[in-house]
């Protein structure tokens, strides 16, 4: 059975994008006590794309990754996008974004992920 959250741990795993990051390694939902640039990933939504008798035969999974720094990340944003794109992933939007609290520039991007179901669930 496919596991959409171990492929995208999968796809950002690779070197060029963990060699950009601090700690080497990618987050799931969230990263304690990181040292910037980091990169955290989630599934914030997912749906059914196709039916068959009733069944679902293919599922959307809507991701987020976030890129959080206190420098430029733009070869960091680069990587990710090519990779994610390059395993099947369709980029849906992202921001620019500065969080005072943290005072970390944050990079989130999104992109949808379909995938066909054997059988239907």
């Amino acid at each position: 059975m496919f596991n959409i959250k171990q492929y995208i741990k999968q796809v950002l795993s690779n070197d060029e994008i963990l060699n950009l990051t601090s700690d080497k390694k990618v987050h799931f939902l969230h990263a304690l006590d990181p040292i910037p640039p980091y990169v955290e990933y989630e599934i914030f939504d997912e749906d059914g794309a196709a039916w068959s008798e009733g069944k679902e035969v293919a599922t959307n999974y809507y991701v987020q990754i976030d890129i959080f720094s206190k420098e430029d990340y733009t070869e960091l944003e680069n990587k990710i996008k090519e990779k994610m794109i390059n395993a099947g992933f369709e980029r849906t939007g992202g921001a620019d974004l500065y969080e005072e609290d943290t005072q970390l520039y944050h990079k989130p991007m999104r992109f949808i992920y379909t995938t066909k179901i054997e059988g239907g669930i």
